[in-house]
């Protein structure tokens, strides 16, 4: 089963940048921190994304989440995210997939 993710997730865009997401509620936490609802992700923003130069534009902001919602979980009506999350950034040109989990942040809590 794939893990929920908490505040403390490490989510990065295609090129490397870090998203700065920040958990809505409190009302779940894993491993000490809270949890991610899909609210979060979609205002998440992003640092240090090096798709520069003519022609392109770098990710500075989450536009979509294309997978990774919890079908069983949820906090305050949302569904939690969960490590299988992957979306869409506002970068140019666009791609298939921009932003992507490298770390839950906890591995505790698992969810489907």
């Amino acid at each position: 089963m794939p893990k929920v993710l908490t505040a403390a997730a490490q989510l990065v865009c295609a090129h490397q940048g870090l998203l700065t997401v920040r958990a809505s509620t409190a009302a779940l936490t894993a491993g000490g921190s809270p949890v991610l609802v899909q609210a979060d992700i979609l205002a998440a923003t992003v640092t240090g994304c090096t798709n520069n130069g003519p022609g392109l534009k770098p990710c500075l902001k989450v536009t979509a989440v294309v997978t990774g919602q919890s079908r069983t979980l949820t906090v305050s009506g949302q569904p939690v995210m969960l490590d299988t999350a992957l979306g869409l950034t506002d970068a140019v040109p666009p791609q298939p997939v921009l932003w992507q989990v490298r770390s839950a942040g906890q591995t505790v809590l698992e969810a489907s």
